[in-house]
């Protein structure tokens, strides 16, 4: 069945999918279009804070009230805040949708937002990004974006503590920016269920979500622009009590909506897929430097990145052993290789046959569903969109050697190129570039 977006008269919409799983399950994602790239200066965080404001209660339901009702159900109940767009998760039994529906609904239309509630509620948000910063691994990926995404709206982190001072994020302002943002024309529902597309209509039709009519006031601005740099961008960070170093080795890509996406990702497998990929075969397998070694893909709607992610001691950075080449020569070799040699047929249909793997593993949990379908609308801005099952025939599985290589040449250039390097004992910034071999 194929998935099917619903549109009501007040501009709510509902994409529906049918589950591959017999369980009596469905999620709920109601996805809100706004996150933190929607922000100016001094309004940075409010989104995060927003998210965190409507688990406080409503005229019709307290905080803790909202809590007691998943909780004696069983469900699963979360949210999260995306630079692109801020999300609310259930998953519950099937007799329950409507309940956990209802409940949603008030809670992101009818937040109270309390004052002194949001005083409190703020400082909890301070903890959360208190912990974030004395996270080597985060503090790095937020270095990254910043330097691939300079320019454009996606540079700035979703929340961080400085956007938490006595001149930012004032009450009354961050309220005007709800009332403005969360309305049913700026939210959707994306469901994966048993339950059949008319009984979710029904179930919709009864909520807060169909009943309240549109108030925001035009479309927020996203800045897409890059400021490019002829050669590779560096950051090296110096942290404290640090025991390895992280090590980040990004490139700027494409955007969601390209096909070369799809090639961009079985190459990801191909360099940084488990102990199969070529950084865990080279750095740990032969070499015994790191434990752990990845790639990453990102994609938003005109931009993307390629990153290379690894941590090592500080001692192992540029030398191991009797003067043999460390973790971040190797990785560099690893790239320039990849770049002027490509990759063999025998690691793309390897590649290809894990991703196969992963999507029918994926099939098992319908929250990958769920998420995947409210991204592509929110990304793609169409309402076609190809399930999540058929992604593999669709644009996987044609690709050729010819594809791999084109992507490679075309994204994988000094000039989309940016380094972070986290670490205790930092070394210069010469000899980093200096140890950057790729031309």
């Amino acid at each position: 069945m194929p998935v099917t977006v619903k549109t009501y008269p007040n501009g709510f919409r509902t994409v529906y999918e049918k589950s591959q799983i017999a369980l009596p399950l469905t999620t709920l994602h109601i996805f809100c279009d706004v996150g933190s790239v929607h922000e100016c200066d001094g309004m940075r965080g409010a989104c995060h804070l927003i998210e965190h404001m409507c688990f406080k209660g409503t005229p019709n339901i307290k905080s803790r009230e909202i809590f007691q009702e998943y909780s004696k159900i069983g469900a699963y109940f979360n949210a999260y805040t995306e630079k692109r767009y801020t999300c609310y998760t259930v998953k519950c039994q099937d007799d329950y949708v409507h309940h956990c529906l209802a409940i949603l609904a008030d809670m992101l239309l009818n937040s109270t937002f309390n004052e002194k509630e949001f005083n409190k509620e703020e400082k909890v948000v301070v903890e959360e990004n208190n912990n974030n910063e004395n996270d080597p691994e985060i503090i790095v990926e937020d270095s990254a974006d910043e330097m691939l995404y300079r320019g454009s709206s996606y540079e700035q982190p979703v929340d961080v503590l400085r956007y938490h001072t006595p001149h930012t994020l004032k009450y009354k302002d961050v309220v005007k920016f709800y009332h403005t943002h969360y309305n049913p024309d700026r939210m959707f529902l994306s469901t994966v269920s048993n339950l059949s597309l008319k009984e979710v209509d029904r179930i919709v039709k009864n909520t807060l979500f169909t009943k309240k009519g549109q108030r925001h006031g035009g479309e927020p601005v996203i800045h897409h622009g890059i400021r490019l740099s002829r050669e590779p961008q560096y950051k090296l960070i110096e942290k404290r009590g640090v025991s390895n170093t992280e090590v980040t080795i990004g490139f700027r890509t494409c955007g969601r909506n390209s096909k070369d996406k799809y090639a961009l990702n079985v190459l990801s497998r191909i360099m940084g897929n488990g102990l199969n990929g070529r950084l865990m075969v080279i750095l740990r397998e032969q070499k015994g430097l790191v434990y752990g070694a990845f790639t990453s893909t990102d994609y938003y709607e005109h931009l993307g990145d390629f990153v290379f992610n690894t941590k090592t001691r500080a001692e192992n950075l540029f030398f191991h052993g009797k003067g043999e080449p460390g973790v971040l020569p190797l990785l560099f070799k690893i790239i320039d290789d990849m770049m002027k040699k490509g990759v063999t047929k025998e690691e793309l249909e390897t590649a290809k046959g894990n991703y196969r793997g992963a999507f029918l593993m994926g099939l098992q949990d319908i929250v990958v569903q769920t998420r995947y379908n409210g991204e592509e609308l929110i990304f793609k801005r169409s309402d076609k969109i190809v399930p999540y099952k058929d992604i593999y025939e669709t644009y996987i599985k044609d690709i050729t050697l010819e594809d791999i290589r084109h992507v490679i040449e075309k994204y994988f250039i000094r000039e989309n190129m940016c380094i972070c390097i986290l670490s205790e004992k930092l070394p210069s910034l010469d000899v980093i570039q200096r140890s950057n071999t790729i031309r």
